[in-house]
């Protein structure tokens, strides 16, 4: 069994929620996760009269956005402290356009890897070539798929035996 993975250790989550205005202007349509934290890194590098949020701010590092408006950010822990006292002071600035409902911290998601066997069976692997090849317009030949077979199944070194046994000529 592999070991256990921790996902987004050393993360905050920022709640946000669009203002109505800027809602209105962009209908449905919800802007993508880099997108605003770009913007809440901007706003927050601003504030040259609070050095140690702007140095935090340019520190932060895009870690996911999930739907519903929260962000989640990674930076250094010293960092990640900054923005935790900026937002206790009120002084932690929204991206353009949202609000700020929330800042917590995000307790590390475990992952638990499910290993793959080593087997890989023939038939999938010959139907997927194909497909892929189709898919890119290339002609099937012998010749073609055994390229493609070592290209994206590298250290198979029996392809051509393979295919040689399987092409119907």
């Amino acid at each position: 069994m592999a070991r256990p993975v921790q996902l987004a250790p050393g993360s905050l989550a920022l709640v946000l929620c669009r203002l109505e205005a800027q809602e209105a202007a962009a209908g449905a349509e919800e802007p993508g996760g880099r997108a605003v934290f770009r913007a809440f890194r901007r706003a927050n590098a601003r504030c040259f009269w609070n050095s140690r949020l702007a140095r935090a701010a340019s520190r932060l590092a895009f870690q996911g956005w999930l739907r519903r408006g929260v962000l989640l950010v990674h930076a250094p822990p010293a960092s990640l402290q900054v923005l935790r006292d900026a937002w206790c002071r009120r002084a932690l600035r929204p991206p353009r356009g949202f609000r700020i409902r929330a800042v917590g911290d995000v307790f590390p998601v475990q992952m638990n890897p499910i290993a793959q066997s080593q087997f890989v069976p023939l038939a999938e692997v010959l139907c997927c070539a194909v497909s892929d090849m189709n898919a890119a317009q290339i002609v099937v030949t012998q010749e073609s798929l055994l390229e493609h077979l070592m290209k994206h199944y590298p250290g198979h070194r029996v392809w051509h035996l393979i295919i040689q046994s399987f092409w119907m000529d």
